[in-house]
């Protein structure tokens, strides 16, 4: 006996039927879910990089009212005083300390209150300069051998454009 063996060619059968319209509603879900996934991640990366510049900037605004409380600054005496008539005649002093941070992009705003008077000193009056940051710090101001009252030293720091 013999056995005749039938060879079926899978190209050439005709009796299957065709499903691939079936799997796009699945494969549409499934490219929206990766979508919205790959969106969020940006926007979180875009967010902490916010952040990060953002405390950045603080750090630096920190460091410069750091500097200008320090009792080597040339404007403060003994005890922490603001020197009001030496801050008024040297500005030289206070715009070459500045130059370095103005190089890199950065633009300031120093502003010494008091009752109601106030001194702003800037090489940059920006109207209104966006994504600022302010620190300040409560100080007493020395005005003269009489006088001494409370003030507030403020540093407003933004980026330049």
């Amino acid at each position: 006996m013999r056995y005749t063996i039938r060879k079926r060619y899978l190209l050439k059968n005709e009796e299957a039927v065709s499903e691939e319209f079936t799997v796009l509603p699945a494969m549409s879900v499934v490219m929206m879910g990766l979508a919205l996934f790959i969106i969020l991640l940006a926007q979180t990366y875009m967010v902490y990089a916010d952040r990060i510049d953002r405390l950045q900037r603080y750090q630096t605004a920190d460091g410069f009212l750091q500097r200008f409380t320090n009792p080597d600054c040339f404007f403060i005496r003994e005890g922490g005083l603001v020197n009001l008539s030496l801050l008024k005649k040297d500005n030289n002093t206070l715009r070459h300390f500045f130059d370095n941070y103005t190089k890199g992009g950065f633009c300031y705003l120093l502003l010494l209150q008091w009752d109601n008077q106030s001194l702003v000193f800037s090489e940059f009056m920006a109207p209104n300069p966006g994504n600022r940051i302010a620190m300040s710090k409560e100080i007493g101001i020395y005005l003269n051998e009489a006088q001494t009252i409370p003030g507030t030293l403020t540093i407003l720091l933004w980026k330049g454009s």
